[in-house]
């Protein structure tokens, strides 16, 4: 028994010296000036900050069916993408806390509740490493699967960033939705990095909604411009009281 209680004791105390160590070499601030450097600096990483627009491939596995994925992105308040197949389309708009879904360019439905929480983790998936450094003060730092990972509590609504050790890129974005008691988590992972304008970015995205894997995504073509005419359509949901059906 002494023996065992003495095992305990050493293997608690390797744990405690581990975590010791951990959260002294390693905090938020330090993580993330780590991410900015890689990414390509701070004024590369600005650029983030900026309307941009991405158009994707899109093969959506799930529904078996292919397409393109047009996302119009100015940050932190608005966020628009356009999912265009061969026979139907469907478009999420999002601007600060207002949701709104059009189906086939005709069919408009405010997004509310969970529908409207999957948006907006949506728009945290694409926060680059300045906008988190904006929200330090709401950041955790652990340790999952090998990776840094950085959890961000915004609005209800938890989001982890797990960044590779060593090239501190993100490599894994899970986004956890609350639903009648029941969570799900939204999962992307990233892959094949390159260059875009000075700035690092992701080129190949793979999804999971729970364990199932929805869609894979290859990057087309990204365009930083003035302002991102595109989200005009978010002149629709600027007046919260205004209903569609």
């Amino acid at each position: 028994m002494k023996h065992k209680l003495a095992l305990i004791s050493i293997f608690l105390i390797a744990q405690f010296t581990s975590l010791n160590s951990f959260a002294k070499t390693n905090t938020v601030d330090k993580v993330l000036e780590q991410m900015i450097s890689s990414y390509g600096g701070v004024e590369a990483v600005e650029k983030l900050n900026t309307p941009y627009q991405q158009i994707w491939h899109l093969d959506a596995v799930a529904k078996n069916a292919q397409g393109n994925d047009l996302r119009s992105i100015d940050l932190p308040e608005k966020l628009q993408v356009e999912l265009s197949y061969p026979n139907s389309s469907e478009t999420r708009i999002l601007f600060g806390d207002q949701g709104l879904k059009i189906y086939n360019d005709t069919k408009q439905v405010r997004a509310e509740g969970p529908g409207l929480d999957a948006m907006r983790l949506q728009r945290m998936r694409l926060y680059n490493p300045l906008m988190l450094q904006e929200r330090a003060a709401d950041i955790t730092l652990s340790e999952k699967d090998g990776r840094y990972c950085l959890t961000l509590t915004e609005n209800g609504l938890v989001t982890d960033y797990h960044v590779n050790k060593k090239t501190h890129l993100i490599e894994v974005v899970i986004g956890t939705l609350s639903m009648g008691g029941m969570t799900m988590q939204f999962r992307t992972e990233y892959h094949d990095f390159k260059m875009e304008a000075g700035v690092i970015m992701a080129h190949r995205e793979v999804k999971y909604a729970g364990s199932v894997n929805t869609a894979e995504l290859t990057l087309l073509a990204t365009q930083f411009t003035d302002e991102v005419e595109e989200l005009t359509q978010l002149d629709a949901i600027a007046t919260p009281k205004q209903a569609y059906n």
